[in-house]
């Protein structure tokens, strides 16, 4: 999810900042950005971690325990995602409804706001890299069950042409697109499932059986206050071939083998969990907000070691 439209209630688990500025290493992992303000998209990129916060209207750069801003936002963007793109990278501006496209630079090269059939974009939220040059992104529609489904993925590809590739999706949220295995993954939130598609050479999609994350197979985590408008948002590939799909609601990160079984899952205290990236040494990095109805939205990004992903306490 991203912005909030409606008044929420029973926000109880949400925890203050100096809280968790003082998480410990181990099996709940360790904050490494805590004044976050409604993180999302991380990504991990020539050796550094990038996140883009939709309530602080940038994009920051994480080396080591270090921070700095790397692209300011114009007002009103609220960055919820960036892909690599050309020399430098794709943004999603999840409010002004655009494509900000930048260089390695952090420079302002251009703004996308329509479809290349002349679709203007609805809410742009998620995005992938695929490895042709271009990249997936997804716009979802308005952000309440109220409303039917909207939801359409999106390609970019390398001469900047914009086509609509998936569509009739309850709020499509996370994308990813599988290297290795030519696969893309799509949330589709509101029906509770993660969408599988095989990628030909050309491009072409082919359907694969979904993955269930409603409640019959992920029961409810137990003392989670009820949230109307939860589902599966960010997702990722781990070292270990297993998919990583963050649950906007339940404050936990779901881990998922290949042939859909639920296979254990990450705890947070930060309750809107959005994405989940991982590193080169197969450490994770996950962004949640604690809440979502004051804006800039507080929230943290926190490390997962390698241990507690691969073989670890949350292994079958």
């Amino acid at each position: 999810m991203r912005r909030p439209i409606r008044a929420l209630a029973a926000l109880s688990l949400a925890l203050s900042l100096s809280a968790c500025a003082h998480a410990q290493d181990g099996a709940g992992g360790r904050v490494v950005l805590a004044d976050a303000s409604y993180p999302e998209g991380p990504l991990w990129h020539g050796g550094r971690l990038y996140v883009a916060e939709m309530g602080g209207e940038r994009i920051r750069v994480l080396r080591g325990t270090r921070a700095a801003t790397f692209w300011r936002a114009p007002e009103g963007c609220g960055p919820t995602a960036l892909a690599p793109y050309g020399d430098g990278f794709v943004v999603l501006c999840h409010r002004t409804a655009a494509l900000a496209i930048i260089d390695a630079q952090g420079r302002l090269v251009r703004r996308i706001e329509h479809s290349s059939d002349g679709v203007r974009f609805q809410n742009p939220n998620d995005a992938s890299a695929d490895d042709r040059g271009g990249v997936y992104f997804s716009d979802p529609g308005p952000f309440t069950r109220d409303v039917g489904p909207r939801g359409i993925v999106y390609r970019l590809d390398t001469d900047g042409r914009i086509e609509r590739v998936i569509d009739g999706l309850w709020y499509a949220n996370g994308v990813f697109f599988e290297r290795g295995a030519r696969r893309l993954y799509v949330s589709d939130m509101f029906r509770h499932r993660v969408l599988r598609y095989g990628v030909a050479a050309d491009g072409a999609l082919r359907v694969e059986a979904p993955i269930d994350v409603s409640e019959s197979a992920a029961p409810w985590p137990e003392g989670v206050p009820r949230y109307a408008e939860w589902g599966p948002d960010g997702l990722e590939v781990g070292p270990d071939g297993d998919l990583y799909v963050a649950i906007y609601g339940q404050g936990r990160v779901l881990r998922i083998g290949q042939y859909g079984a639920i296979k254990g899952a990450l705890t947070s205290p930060a309750r809107f969990t959005t994405n989940i990236a991982f590193d080169g040494a197969g450490r994770a990095y996950t962004t949640a907000s604690y809440q979502n109805l004051e804006w800039p939205y507080p929230g943290e990004v926190r490390a997962w070691p390698q241990p507690a992903l691969v073989g670890g306490p949350d292994a079958p």
